[in-house]
């Protein structure tokens, strides 16, 4: 190709390159604004708290759900629990509301509940954000009013006090939540994880328990498990399925260690392998389960 030829293709090309630097930014004017963080400006009680939880946990925290950034449309951005960016979250779509915490001394007083008794113990598992308030309900179709202690979303999670309840009892209140958390967390592993926990008592998941079965004591802890349930017909017992399964053993790595749950179940050794099992994968997960309170 000759020089002539390069050249007027070159010139061709020119119009090309300026139209692409005519385009208008399709970046969103406030790509820089972080919507859950206080403004820069904002020195109240309120953005204090905010940020000190932010440096003591590194999630954010809200006690109202509108953000400081703007939608594409130029209203304010809201937190809505039920965003997911790929698929659903663990929010039902329900028309949430919630009752702020608007004075700065009880907002103070969540957070620091918050804190001890959640974050600490979530370890790597703190979400994005937190949004902390009085209250959390919503109407049924059929019109009942629902309430709900917390909502687990894509990013973040919002808290109720249950209007102050959380105060009354504070360690058994977040322990209900952790619990929760750690079975929603456990079920998004993969099958490698999970099955090596199933597997153990995986022959024997909602079965029925024989005459034979009935005659020995204790058999659900024989086969593995914490508890078994009463039938339909009146003597009849059946062992767990692999949900509750999970959620006794959670529970039981939640609230003992593993020197008092060998204590209580030790005579039974493969309920002690499920035990550790179990602490071994919410360890790996990145809970704390040593945390102090």
């Amino acid at each position: 190709m000759s020089i002539c030829k390069y050249i007027f293709l070159a010139l061709l090309a020119l119009p090309l390159l300026a139209s692409c630097s005519n385009e208008d930014d399709l970046t969103p004017s406030n790509a820089d604004i972080n919507g859950f963080a206080p403004e820069a400006s904002d020195n109240s009680q309120t953005a204090q708290i905010r940020n000190a939880f932010f440096k003591a946990t590194g999630a954010y925290l809200l006690f109202n759900d509108t953000l400081v950034s703007k939608s594409t449309n130029g209203q304010p951005e809201l937190f809505d629990i039920t965003y997911a960016l790929v698929g659903s979250g663990s929010v039902s779509s329900q028309n949430y509301h919630y009752a702020y915490i608007t004075e700065a001394t009880e907002q103070q007083k969540a957070a620091d509940a918050l804190q001890k008794y959640l974050t600490r113990r979530l370890g790597k598992q703190v979400p994005f954000s937190f949004l902390l308030v009085d209250d959390i309900y919503y109407t049924n179709s059929n019109g009942p009013t629902k309430r709900v202690a917390y909502l687990l979303g894509t990013r973040g999670y919002v808290i109720s006090t249950g209007n102050g309840k959380m105060f009354d009892d504070p360690k058994s209140y977040f322990n209900d939540m952790l619990l929760s958390i750690v079975i929603d967390r456990f079920n998004r592993q993969s099958a490698s994880v999970t099955d090596a926990f199933y597997a153990f008592s995986k022959d024997h998941y909602g079965q029925a328990l024989t005459d034979d079965d009935k005659a020995v004591d204790n058999v659900e802890r024989v086969y593995g498990f914490i508890e078994k349930f009463d039938g339909w017909n009146e003597g009849d017992y059946y062992l767990p399925y692999q949900s509750r399964d999970v959620k006794d053993y959670v529970s039981a790595v939640l609230t003992m260690t593993h020197e008092e749950f060998a204590a209580q179940y030790g005579d039974y050794a493969l309920m002690v392998e499920k035990y550790d099992m179990m602490r071994s994968i919410i360890t790996d997960m990145g809970f704390n389960l040593d945390a102090e309170e």
